[in-house]
């Protein structure tokens, strides 16, 4: 996916290896990892922009085609660094998960990777048989994130725990009770509202 270019305990800016082909290779509310010392932390993106190298803003150029385009611009996608800004919601240690800030932000040119389904279950210790999970890092989306971007991550986190077999409801009421802790009443029900609809 690409390398840890800056950041801190509390988010990591990545430079991703975008292929002209593919596209970028992890998306808004993808989990990522990073090595660091002796731990790996876990995040998920919460951005993904372009910035030019040279400092200045591209001008648009109208072509039909895009391999036209390509052809025409083989190398552009080098003159743009691809960035994915990285929210820090826990590490792993010695084997063990942990949902909270880690003991050391990675090093630079550390490298980060998409996390496995597999991986995101066992962060989260999803239990669909008792519809529980655990996301004790709520409580730092909801104070370090403005509260539109903060809704569509979490709609973003509850499709991914659908997909692990919990209900939506029980998604929610575990955000919910996280804004009631800390004396939200009236953004609990706004924000459980937005995410109990479908579409």
């Amino acid at each position: 996916m690409g390398e840890v270019i800056g950041g801190s305990i509390m988010d990591l800016l990545v430079q991703v290896r975008v292929d002209p082909e593919a596209g970028w290779p992890v998306s808004f509310g993808s989990f990522v990892k990073v090595r660091g010392r002796g731990h790996q932390v876990v995040g998920v993106v919460v951005d993904a922009r372009y910035e030019s190298l040279e400092g200045a803003r591209p001008r648009s150029r109208w072509v039909e085609e895009r391999r036209t385009f390509d052809k025409i611009y083989p190398d552009l996608h080098e003159k743009f660094l691809s960035l994915a800004e990285v929210f820090v919601l826990g590490y792993e240690e010695d084997g063990a998960f942990h949902q909270g800030l880690p003991p050391a932000p990675p090093e630079m040119h550390a490298p980060a990777t998409p996390m496995s389904d597999e991986e995101v279950r066992i962060f989260h210790a999803v239990d669909p048989e008792g519809q529980r999970l655990r996301i004790d890092y709520v409580y730092r989306l909801i104070g370090e994130l403005r509260l539109g971007r903060c809704v569509d991550l979490l709609r973003a986190v509850v499709y991914k725990m659908e997909a692990f077999g919990l209900s939506r409801e029980a998604v929610v009421r575990e955000v919910s009770g996280a804004y009631m802790a800390l004396g939200e009443e009236e953004t609990a029900l706004r924000v459980s509202s937005l995410l109990l609809q479908r579409g």
